[in-house]
């Protein structure tokens, strides 16, 4: 009854060694060890194991120091290798490949899978050892048996050659001959080194000293499993792995038996584990784990010659706006030009990588900051050119952040989180410029992630507050509106400003829920108003960009109106010029949808923007609100007062009502009722009052102090001016 074939099992946790060792017993002497050094000497010991599982993550020994001391002693270096193994990342795989282990086994194991690898590997092991017994063989009876020799040699699949005491080729097996290109009948009676090595015409022919078969021929020594590169017929390489074997007759040498096999395949794909573990798939450009590195080999660098070591991290301005609202695969192509321009003015010696999402990163080694502000200036202006998506002109910006090793960081991991402060704190600047690092910008990240936490945490709990901004109507004085604000008050940090939260919640997602809380809160509170017999009102809610751009707009509203059961006619939504411009196409739809439910538009901030007579006469607006800074400068500056009468105007001309928020005085109130605006907000009547008190002054029927005329007086000539067209003619 033949032996049974035997395992060792590595593993230092006892549990793995009782699971695997019951799994297998039934069919294989199975032998043990708890660590790495213990299985060294099992791996010496006769019987030596057929097969090894060996566990990667041990105590005293690691799986790849075990795998290459086991490599390393001839009496243990053909046993096959599983790793078993929890890793699985390719860098780990590659590792284990490039180190001689035949297969993974991950854990949890299953049973199936390590019986199937476990035969599996034993008949290869007991092939292979068979095929080198038949070798060896036919080494020593090659003369007398050369026809059997011919037979066998006709059924391997591996190139075997045999050549004679001068290197000449004797004879060889048609894999061989394939794998060389060529037939048997040209190849025998030909040098071998001459065969597998000829001469290039841009290096010259290799010398036989470098030849391992020229070894072995001369030196009388064996050579198991070297890696080589034969010439094919038509002039290609091939990477084989071959082993020479001298013949021997009465100790001295009469050729030499040389087995190769093709590994192009193998090497193929460890060359693209390697390249995916280092590179991006979509730009080509080195990925974190290759940037990590250079940064590392840059310190290294730079700690010798005294250098200065740049880290630019770049990130792009509202990039997200464009894969919400035209897609991942815009998003994509997007980044592959931001790729390409940034490549095309970052020097040679420099690395570009792209570090995760939209930012990518330049590491440089430098002089002084001057040189790092320069090469700043042409990343950024490497995107002032337009881009086109779907048929779309995009112009993109970006933020950079630099971090200098020795100053900011003396490991890649502080100063990309360095750079990263600085980025952040260039992009609240509003983008398009590069900050350098400075100590108190991480104290700054922590106090916006402290807000965002607490901000996300009083959405969730309702802990934030609707204030209510009256706005007059100028014939009458009477209130016919509220603009709705969020107040937060903060457990620890009291009354935190709008101008500190709302940036932080349009930078994050919860933009999204605090805007439909707002809405909601607003329109409910409306309802309660209505319900309460008091005079009915429209309440305005503002919208962000990024509430047009990740959501379907007019649903969420119309699901609001429904569930607050307020009718559609008294909200007003408050957009921004920037909504408008972003995607016309997508706002007209949006806009469309809003109409339906009967609500009415404003554009916020008019004249701040980019404004556009061809684009209002597109879009479903009913009302235009002059931003709080021309108001403020209607005495002192001619042009605010100028901008303001136009807006007016335009209003006019296009059917729009008109509204100028920031009144604070009676006589910015005075100019805007002589030149007929509709209707007022500001100080000069209320601030924004807590819904009770806003109430107060609906029930009690407050109204605005009309203008007086000599109020009135200095500003008539201009207002009679105003409504005359070019020709003198009253409008």
């Amino acid at each position: 009854m033949p032996e049974k074939p035997t395992i060792l099992i590595v593993d230092d946790a006892p549990e793995n060694l009782s699971v695997l060792s019951g799994l297998l017993l039934p069919e294989y002497g199975v032998r043990v060890a708890t660590s790495g050094t213990r299985a060294l000497q099992v791996a010496a010991s006769t019987p030596i194991p057929d097969l090894i599982l060996l566990d990667v993550m041990m105590q005293d020994l690691d799986g790849y120091e075990v795998i290459k001391r086991l490599k390393a002693d001839p009496r243990t270096r053909d046993i096959p290798v599983i790793f078993v193994t929890a890793l699985s990342a390719n860098e780990d795989e590659y590792r284990g490949l490039a180190l001689g282990a035949v297969d993974y086994i991950a854990k949890p194991v299953k049973p199936a899978i390590v019986l199937a690898r476990v035969r599996t590997h034993l008949e290869l092991k007991q092939a292979r050892d068979r095929l080198r017994d038949e070798n060896a063989r036919l080494e020593a009876e090659v003369a007398r048996r050369s026809h059997q020799r011919e037979q066998i040699l006709l059924c391997a699949g591996e190139g075997i050659c045999g050549t004679d005491a001068h290197g000449h080729i004797a004879f060889l097996n048609p894999a061989a001959a394939a794998m060389l290109g060529d037939t048997r009948e040209a190849l025998i009676g030909r040098n071998a080194h001459a065969t597998f090595h000829p001469p290039r015409r841009d290096v010259g022919p290799e010398t036989p000293d470098t030849c391992p078969l020229c070894a072995c021929l001369c030196g009388g020594h064996a050579i198991h499993r070297r890696e080589d590169r034969f010439r094919q017929k038509d002039g290609s390489l091939l990477e084989v792995e071959l082993t020479c074997q001298p013949m021997l007759e009465d100790g001295v040498s009469i050729g030499a038996v040389t087995t190769f096999r093709d590994i192009g395949e193998r090497k193929r794909y460890i060359a693209e584990i390697e390249h995916k573990s280092n590179f991006d798939a979509l730009t080509g450009l080195p990925n974190r784990n290759l940037l990590t590195d250079r940064i590392a080999q840059g310190i290294a660098r730079c700690r010798e010659s005294g250098a200065l070591l740049a880290v630019i991290l770049i990130n792009l301005d509202r990039f997200k706006a464009v894969n919400d609202s035209l897609g991942h695969a815009a998003g994509d192509n997007l980044l592959q030009e931001a790729a390409r321009r940034f490549a095309a003015v970052t020097p040679g010696d420099v690395t570009l990588a792209r570090n995760e999402g939209d930012e990518f990163v330049v590491v440089a080694d430098t002089d002084d900051e001057q040189t790092v502000t320069r090469l700043a200036r042409e990343l950024l202006g490497a995107l002032a050119e337009p881009c086109r998506l779907a048929q779309r002109q995009f112009f993109l910006t970006a933020s950079l952040g630099v971090a200098l090793y020795p100053r900011d960081g003396g490991n890649s991991e502080m100063l990309l989180h360095n750079a990263a402060a600085a980025m952040t704190r260039a992009k609240h600047a509003g983008g398009n410029l590069m900050k350098f690092y400075a100590v108190e910008m991480n104290a700054r990240a922590l106090e916006r992630l402290d807000l965002e936490n607490g901000l996300r945490h009083a959405i969730e709990h309702d802990e934030l507050v609707l204030h209510y901004q009256p706005q007059v109507r100028l014939s009458t004085g009477a209130i016919i509106g509220a603009e709705a604000l969020v107040r937060w008050q903060h457990p620890r940090r009291g009354l935190v400003p709008p101008v500190e939260f709302i940036p932080i919640a349009e930078q994050s997602d919860l933009i999204l829920a605090l805007g439909e809380w707002v809405l909601r809160k607003a329109c409910a509170q409306n309802r309660v108003w209505r319900e309460s017999g008091l005079p009915p009102i429209t309440v305005g809610v503002n919208l962000s960009a990024r509430q047009f751009t990740s959501q379907d707009i007019a649903e969420m509203t119309g699901r609001v109106l429904r569930e607050t059961g307020l009718p559609g006619s008294a909200l007003e939504l408050e957009l921004t010029e920037t909504i408008l411009m972003a995607d016309t196409e997508a706002f007209i739809h949006a806009t469309e949808g809003l109409k339906g439910l009967s609500i009415s538009l404003s554009i916020d901030d008019f004249g701040t923007g980019f404004s556009s007579l061809a684009y209002l006469r597109r879009f479903s607006i009913d009302r235009l609100k002059i931003d709080q800074s021309f108001v403020r400068g209607l005495r002192e500056d001619s042009s605010s007062a100028a901008i303001a009468r136009a807006i007016i105007s335009l209003s006019h001309s296009l059917g729009l009502s008109v509204i100028a928020e920031g009144v604070e005085t009676r006589e910015q109130l005075a100019f805007l009722y002589a030149h007929a605006c509709d209707e007022v907000q500001g100080y000069l009547f209320s601030r924004p009052l807590p819904a009770d008190a806003f109430e107060v002054l609906l029930r009690e029927g407050h109204a605005l102090a009309l203008p007086k005329p000599e109020e009135t007086e200095p500003f008539r000539g201009e207002a009679t001016l105003a409504r005359l067209d070019p020709a003198g003619h009253q409008n």
